[in-house]
């Protein structure tokens, strides 16, 4: 009997350690949205032609952005499919969506991103940003928003819903 107690006394403290562990690991995930979301004043989303399908001369390095210089962006409109500013309401499902996440991100060979995510502060600048290519799951961005970028390839529903039209329909 006293065995049977024990192991039962043992399961319990496991269950709740696990569960603890959760909890905690959510809430130090959300407390780093909630610190990026401060300090954003402005979300841009970008929907843009496959960036190996770019000429050189603007892009020249095709495995890096660089679309962000000096903190502005600075895209060849010929390559835009999409812009939009997300307002007050989009920004708190976007918030809410990545707060809870549900995909990894995969890191897969293709990366062929056609969609970003641009994260302005109160001067206009470009503080952050997300990348992501939703063929084969992989993302990039900047080193503030490493912790949820992966997050952000559980967004291509979201951005249809927001107005988003363009997913590479040209393929």
């Amino acid at each position: 009997m006293k065995v049977l107690s024990i192991k039962i006394l043992f399961i319990n403290c496991l269950f709740l350690f696990v569960l603890f562990l959760t909890n905690s690991c959510n809430t130090t995930f959300r407390k780093e949205i909630n610190s990026s979301f401060e300090k954003t004043k402005r979300i841009d989303i970008l929907a843009y032609i496959d960036r190996n399908q770019w000429d050189e001369e603007d892009n020249p390095n095709y495995l890096k952005l660089n679309y962000i210089k000096n903190c502005k962006l600075e895209i060849n409109k010929k390559y835009l499919k999409n812009r939009m500013t997300l307002n007050e309401y989009q920004t708190i499902v976007l918030k809410e969506r990545l707060s809870k996440c549900e995909i990894e991100n995969w890191g897969a060979k293709c990366y062929n991103p056609r969609h970003a995510l641009l994260f302005y502060d109160k001067n206009d600048k470009i503080y952050g940003y997300i990348e992501m290519c939703f063929d084969c799951n992989g993302s990039k961005s900047s080193e503030n928003f490493k912790a949820f970028s992966g997050c952000a390839l559980g967004l291509k529903e979201t951005l249809k819903e927001f107005g988003i039209t363009y997913f590479n329909e040209d393929k």
